[in-house]
């Protein structure tokens, strides 16, 4: 389990990452933010050693690290100067030295070589200069040689189970595109409230993440990002707990889903972003009442849900809202 530390009010940055240490196992990295191409320089230079062993390591994490070659409106991230596509050899030179770059300087437990891919497939499709079968060849050809220089490291690329901009599930059939030999993790960034059909998680169909998943059967499957907002049209803190214990219940372990690792946006709330599990004071939200829980309940991983632990989570929830005057819907 993990999230990016998003400190309170009047708390500083050290305070954050000690204070999500006692319920996190890992925090997503992606640099100052940085393009892919100065991360490696980043990683081995005084702000790796800042955030990635005094704040992480340190603190009992482990980080995951992001390597997205995806530009603002879907266009290719490149160095200064150089105009180039996916086809590109010496934009794909490039691409590929960045990553064994980064696992050398911090030989990372987790690499995701690209985030939310199958955004570029819809929007360029599979063949052509910019076509995704050419982002293929190049992940698989990263992934072999990433496990030459550190076996250890689980390597994949993320996808978006929907198309939040455009309040939308995501067409999935990407998946099917990819050697599932060469993805250690099968791993998602979800917002599901973001689906015009979906306001409470209750809307939120069953196979809902098995869609995606029976694409390679029997993958671990993990969420770098995961999140529901607490807004008042989506449930408020009700519906936010809701969403966390049906995640790890329903929707994935009750699925046949192995669930490999849970990673929630930000601990704290942010201007017009409600998906924290505390308020911007710090105020924790009934939702992380959950994490905690299942954090404490779950040990270094998330075990499939029984039911002396749903039993045990929805009491506490019951309990949390029982002193603010409100019900809890049947999770």
């Amino acid at each position: 389990m993990g999230m990016l530390p998003i400190p309170r009010e009047g708390q500083s940055l050290e305070e954050a990452y000690s204070t999500i240490s006692e319920y996190c196992e890992f925090v997503p990295v992606w640099g100052r933010p940085t393009p892919f191409y100065q991360l490696a320089d980043d990683l081995s230079g005084s702000w790796g050693k800042t955030f990635v062993d005094d704040l992480i390591r340190t603190n009992g994490m482990i980080p995951l690290i992001h390597m997205s070659f995806i530009d603002v409106n879907v266009t290719l991230k490149t160095p200064p100067g150089m105009e180039a596509s996916l086809s590109n050899p010496e934009w794909r030179d490039i691409y590929k030295k960045a990553a064994l770059d980064i696992v050398t300087a911090v030989k990372p437990l987790y690499l995701s070589l690209g985030n939310e891919v199958n955004r570029w497939y819809e929007k360029y499709g599979i063949t052509g200069s910019n076509g995704f079968q050419h982002y293929i060849t190049l992940y698989e050809d990263i992934y072999d040689a990433v496990k030459e220089i550190s076996p250890q490291t689980k390597v994949f690329c993320t996808f978006s189970r929907e198309i939040v901009a455009e309040n939308r599930e995501a067409d999935l059939d990407v998946l099917q595109l990819f050697n599932p030999q060469k993805m250690d993790v099968l791993v998602f960034t979800s917002y599901p409230f973001a689906v015009k059909t979906i306001t409470v998680p209750d809307d939120i169909p069953d196979d809902y993440y098995y869609r995606g998943a029976h694409y390679m059967p029997a993958k671990p499957v993990g969420f770098s990002e995961v999140a529901w907002s607490s807004a008042d049209a989506f449930g408020g803190e009700q519906g936010q707990a809701d969403f966390l214990l049906q995640l790890c219940g329903r929707l994935t372990a009750a699925q046949g889903i192995e669930l490999h690792f849970v990673g929630w946006p930000w601990q704290c709330d942010l201007d017009n972003d409600t998906t924290g599990l505390m308020k911007k004071d710090g105020t924790e939200k009934v939702a992380y009442t959950v994490w905690k829980a299942l954090f404490t309940r779950g040990g270094s991983m998330l075990l499939p849900l029984k039911c002396d632990l749903i039993s045990h989570l929805i009491g506490t929830v019951h309990k949390e809202f029982h002193t603010t005057g409100m019900s809890l819907q049947k999770a």
